[in-house]
């Protein structure tokens, strides 16, 4: 079992949580490849046991909305055939924005994993932990997690295809 108990709070051994973002960071390199904004992750079980897998598809859907989050969430509620994430776990290479972490919440998930923190020109500024901070139920948030690997895929991905305007006009 690669959880560690912490009085009522479970969480995922530090080797797990690093071997998942390892695997966010593939599907961002993925995400990259196809033309895609820099993000990818996992939505994984209590045990760490990989229920989907996914990146961002922005452009390649050309949905505004296709956020790594928003596709790993479609993708396991379909594969599980819920709506109800409760119990799982999110593992991105970045902090979720607001959409994606009121989406997360609005899933059932409260158990955060992430590596770079949120780039500072994203609008609307609003920081994961402010989001989750209205949520009921108390979330547990990892963040910092191999930080420079995770933030040098974002800068990858931004040098090969930078942004032409983050919010519309």
């Amino acid at each position: 079992m690669d959880k560690l108990v912490l009085g009522e709070i479970q969480m995922l051994t530090q080797n797990r949580y690093e071997e998942l973002i390892r695997i966010s960071i593939e599907e961002a390199d993925a995400a990259i490849c196809r033309g895609d904004e820099p993000f990818g992750g996992v939505i994984c079980d209590s045990d760490g046991n990989i229920i989907v897998r996914g990146g961002n598809r922005e452009n390649t859907e050309q949905n505004p909305t296709a956020h790594a989050e928003m596709v790993l969430i479609r993708e396991a509620c379909k594969t599980l055939g819920t709506k109800d994430l409760s119990g799982f776990i999110s593992v991105c290479n970045a902090e979720s924005c607001p959409m994606c972490a009121s989406a997360l919440i609005l899933s059932g998930i409260r158990e955060f994993y992430y590596g770079a923190e949120m780039e500072s020109f994203c609008g609307p500024y609003i920081r994961m932990h402010e989001v989750l901070e209205r949520a009921s139920g108390a979330p547990l948030i990892v963040s910092g997690i191999l930080e420079e690997e995770c933030r040098a895929v974002v800068q990858k991905g931004r040098s090969l295809h930078p942004l032409k305007n983050s919010m519309p006009e």
